[in-house]
């Protein structure tokens, strides 16, 4: 206690620094997925590059970005895959292809899940929004 009768108060925040840390690491993981989603989805690259277990990185990426690192990896391709699609001059299949994904594979289905519309469904829409 002060002579005029005060209290003065101390207060530390010890736990700012991994809060940080973890931002940074969320942040790193993003800019890997970005870099990296042409490839198939790997959970363990994905983590080793931002030096934590593959589970705990998928909490944490959860937790500050909302989603999964696999369906934001997922977004990501499937948002490149419209952008091909708007190319009158590739066929669906190409752009497929030039995303890393076959056509005639499952990702078709998770594009049509992902947007409510197959590949040519969505082909002719962004045609008719084009002016």
């Amino acid at each position: 206690m002060k002579p005029d009768h005060t209290v003065s108060c101390f207060i530390a925040v010890f736990f700012f620094k991994k809060i940080y840390r973890d931002r940074e690491e969320i942040q790193k993981g993003r800019e890997y997925i970005e870099d990296h989603w042409r490839e198939k989805y790997d959970a363990q690259k994905l983590a080793a590059a931002v030096n934590l277990s593959p589970p705990y990185f998928a909490r944490l990426f959860k937790k500050h970005v909302g989603v999964t690192p696999y369906d934001y990896y997922i977004d990501i391709k499937i948002n490149k895959i419209k952008e091909r699609l708007r190319d009158p001059k590739l066929t669906i299949s190409e752009a497929f292809t030039l995303c890393g994904v076959d056509y005639h594979g499952n990702f078709a289905r998770v594009f049509k899940k992902k947007t409510g519309l197959t590949p040519s469904q969505y082909r002719e829409a962004a045609k008719q929004e084009s002016p």
